[in-house]
């Protein structure tokens, strides 16, 4: 954040001092150390250099309290998930056909249903398909029992994060009290390593159980190694991008802290999560900085950034919703997509899918 002071304006020297307040406050000792060098470049007369001196002084009382308030305002509160689609994932079935599933509000928060994406196509190889015109697309709403989603659940619970677990917590058991049984949830947190709660299962009172954690007393954090690991897997926890369900989503809290990972970086986790067209939403205070959390979330996913943890319930409201109402497009198996770009347009959104190809579902 780039906040502008004063001019300083000196006339009867015609010096002129520009302030800026930046985070980065060595820049402004450096700003200064040139001003003290002109300032002695000046001949003494009578007290003029030192009413100069004063002058200046009072200019860096001023860069140094712009400075303050720079660094220490924080970001808005921020929610990605109204006025958006999410395409949770896509597969192609023993049959043939495409599976594309989606949920969604509107910009007011309101619920996308089967209705409100009756106009949306699918385009494979640049040719476009609706619901309307083209019999071999259709829509439906999905009901319980299907095995559509593979869902992981991470949670920060390091020394940092001690008031927001609970709240976190209360926001996935109304998440998953939202969503049809139609999804598998594996429960992790991290402190210092990632560790594995309860493993992948379809039990939703055990899943429940387990997102209601106790925090650690632990201070280190390592954020993208347990994030990456979440996402990959490792000879300890079975990856979520290596799931066969169509549909993979992460659902992480974070303050955004990370001093102790040494094997996955921001940027590299950013490039697991689009290759996967993995929905990854990430819950946060405004602690975090946003451009990491951005990152984090790929460009499939989304951040809510709160100031007061409490309000994470009334923030995810809305969208839990729509998990309820998750719509499923099916694309004909006489449309061939092999070696093509499958792309769905939604209102002004559109989404390039990738299907599933790590295993099928037996029908």
């Amino acid at each position: 954040m780039l906040i502008r002071c004063k001019w300083v304006y000196i006339k009867e020297v015609k010096f002129v001092g520009v302030f800026l307040a930046e985070s980065d406050y060595s820049r402004s000792q450096r700003l200064m150390s040139k001003l003290m060098k002109i300032l002695n470049s000046i001949p003494l007369i009578g007290h003029f250099r030192s009413w100069v001196l004063i002058i200046n002084l009072l200019a860096l009382a001023l860069l140094t309290s712009c400075s303050s308030s720079s660094s220490s305002t924080p970001d808005a509160p921020q929610n990605d998930l109204e006025g958006k689609v999410f395409v949770l994932g896509a597969q192609v079935d023993d049959f043939g056909n495409l599976d594309l599933y989606v949920i969604g509000t509107d910009l007011s928060g309101a619920v996308l249903t089967v209705a409100d994406l009756q106009t949306a196509s699918v385009t494979v190889g640049g040719v476009s398909y609706n619901t309307n015109d083209d019999p071999e697309l259709s829509i439906t709403a999905v009901s319980g029992g299907d095995k559509i989603l593979s869902l992981g659940l991470l949670t920060d619970y390091s020394t940092s994060t001690k008031v927001e677990v609970q709240a976190v917590a209360d926001v996935l058991t109304q998440m998953l009290r939202s969503m049809p049984l139609v999804y598998e949830a594996q429960v992790m947190t991290f402190s210092d390593a990632l560790e594995t709660q309860l493993a992948w299962t379809e039990n939703l009172t055990a899943i429940e159980d387990a997102v209601r954690v106790v925090h650690s007393d632990r201070n280190e954090t390592a954020l993208y190694d347990s994030m990456g690991i979440a996402l990959e897997g490792d000879a300890d926890t079975d990856g979520l991008i290596e799931r066969c369900r169509p549909a993979h989503m992460l659902v992480m809290f974070t303050d955004g802290d990370d001093n102790l990972s040494s094997v996955y970086s921001d940027t590299g986790l950013g490039t697991i999560v689009n290759n996967d067209r993995a929905v990854v939403i990430i819950l946060s205070t405004l602690k975090a900085k946003i451009d990491v959390l951005t990152t984090l979330a790929g460009d499939f996913g989304a951040v809510v950034q709160v100031a007061d943890p409490a309000s994470l319930v009334t923030e995810v409201d809305k969208w839990a919703s729509s998990l309820n109402n998750m719509v499923k497009f099916t694309l004909d198996s006489s449309i061939n997509i092999t070696g093509k770009t499958v792309g769905i347009s939604i209102g002004s959104q559109i989404v390039e899918v990738n299907p599933n190809s790590h295993c099928t579902l037996p029908p």
